[in-house]
Formats: structure tokens, sequence, C-alpha cells
């Protein structure tokens, strides 16, 4: 970090030369491998991204079979699962019966005492304290949250304990999607309140190779990008950034009355009928080109030495 809290002129993963990005005033970007962090200093912020209810966890919906779908296809051994930013537990919950043991890392207190409590899950709040042999360590959407040297401690810390059969599954919003390129702040993934970095497929690979870590697979998802798309479009008609999302999601309360609350709900839903075939057409174009996803998911695993 550089002086009053300001990142340094260069690239904490690449070293590259750090610019201002043309595009919005919140971050700056590397001008060589596209990584962008925001300005000022900024600490992982305690959020809720889940309904914390136990019906809604054990309730499978699309997402999760995507992910239960990657795990499946990665992994080479089943001994631990490790999730890093386990949220309520939902992934870990209904992902835990392949592994004979699990542990996840999160730090939102309502989340681990859910997690904890009412899911019966091992959940830590330092990876410090994971010391078993890691047969897949996942990070859904948790990496852009964390401060540069809490990631390069994480990723140390799995690395030492990974093997031949290990597999790392990272999930980060694409900043050189065409999603973004297109709706700029109203991408459904910008969230400058929690998201201290925004990846490019480039920079999350020179950060992983950095970290000890070869690239195995990039998955594509129909999933994240028709919402990605969806939302998009939805936000250039709401004054309120990611509506649907947050009142689905995070439970976020708005200072609104229940009749206008009503009104926003349904306008929304009318909003998701009329882009949802524009957001399906250009979620098949982003599938020819892998890197325009809205959304990077990819697998690696330690290098041999």
């Amino acid at each position: 970090m550089g002086i009053n809290g300001s990142f340094d002129q260069v690239c904490f993963i690449c070293g590259g030369k750090i610019i201002s990005n043309a595009r919005e005033n919140a971050y700056v970007k590397c001008s060589v491998c596209g990584h962008e962090m925001l300005k000022e200093k900024n600490k992982q912020q305690f959020i809720i991204n889940d309904i914390l209810s136990e019906e809604k966890v054990k309730k499978i919906d699309l997402l999760e079979k995507f992910k239960r779908s990657v795990i499946a296809n990665c992994s080479k051994a089943h001994d631990f699962l490790l999730d890093v930013g386990a949220s309520s537990g939902k992934f870990l919950f209904n992902n835990k019966k392949m592994f004979h043991n699990h542990a996840g890392i999160e730090i939102t207190p309502e989340c681990i005492r859910f997690s904890r409590d009412v899911l019966r899950l091992n959940i830590m709040t330092d990876v410090a304290a994971i010391t078993s042999p890691i047969s897949v360590a996942t990070f859904w959407h948790s990496l852009e949250h964390m401060p540069a040297d809490d990631i390069k401690k994480i990723l140390c810390h799995v690395r030492s304990l990974s093997f031949d059969n290990t597999r790392i599954v990272i999930s980060v919003p694409n900043n050189f999607s065409l999603q973004y390129r297109l709706f700029g702040e109203g991408y459904a993934f910008y969230d400058l309140q929690n998201h201290i970095h925004q990846f490019s497929a480039d920079s999350l690979n020179r950060l992983m190779e950095n970290s000890g870590f070869d690239k195995v697979q990039i998955f594509r998802s129909s999933v994240y990008n028709i919402f990605g798309y969806l939302q998009g479009f939805m936000n250039k008609c709401n004054s309120t950034h990611n509506y649907f999302y947050y009142r689905k999601k995070r439970m976020q309360v708005f200072d609104k009355s229940k009749k206008r609350l009503l009104f926003l709900d349904i306008y929304n839903y009318a909003l998701a009928v009329l882009f949802l075939m524009p957001a399906i057409l250009l979620s098949l174009y982003d599938s020819l080109f892998p890197g325009n996803g809205g959304v990077i998911t990819a697998c690696y695993r330690k290098k041999k030495n």
C-alpha cells in the first residue's frame, strides 16, 4: 500500500505500472495484466450474500448445479473439501458428502453462527487453522473481496497443504467481459462497496502462477452469463443497482413502503421477461468466446517441482 492508503504504483500481481481507469474513477488498472483495484484502501466487509434459512440452503438451483458439476469434474481426490468464503455454508452443506471431511473459512458473524449452529458445518475464521491436506479448495466469488496481503497469505497456505491431486477452483467477475464493456457500472458483478479487486483472466492466471499453481481448465457458465446480461439490462432501467438480485439474495432492506416495494417487484419481473431473450442470445454469443463471459471460473493444480 502507498501513502495515505492509496495503492502503490505497481501491480501486486505482475509488477506492471498502475494507470487510471478511463471507464470510471473508483478503480485503477494495471497496464500489463489488466487487473483493477480500488483506489482507496479498503478492508473486507461483513456481507450476507445468502438467505440464512435451512430450507433455502437445501434448495438446489441452477447455480448450485453448475458448482457441483465443476467440483465433480475437477476432483481427483475426495478426502478434504475447503471452501474459502463460505457465506451461509450452502455450497459446503450440499457438497460435503462427496468428501470425507470439510471446512469453510468465513468472517461474517451471522453466517458463522448459522452455518455452525444450524447446518453443523466446520467453519473457521482463519485459514491458518486448516492443517489437513486439501483435496479441493474453492473460492466462489470470495477472492475479489480480499486485500492483496490476505490473498497471498491464503494461497500460500493452501499451496502448503496441496499435493499432486489437489485442485483449486476459483470463480470471480471478469473485467474483460462483454458485459462489463456494455454496462460499465451497471455490470451485474460490479460491487463497489465490497469488491476490492476486479480480475481479468490474465491477472487471475498470473496470480495463481506466482502462487505456485498451473491452470487446468476453464469452465463456461450459461447460468452466470444469462443472469449477468439480464441484471445488466435491468440495471439500466432501475435507480437501485442490482435491485432484483438484492431482493432475492441479500435481503437488502430498502427505505420504501410495502406498496412501493410491490410496485418495484412487479416492474422488475416485467423487465426480466422483456430482457430474457436478449440475455440468452448474448450468452450464446459469449459461449463462442470463453474470455467474454461475465464470470471467470477456472481450476488450478499445484505446480510440479
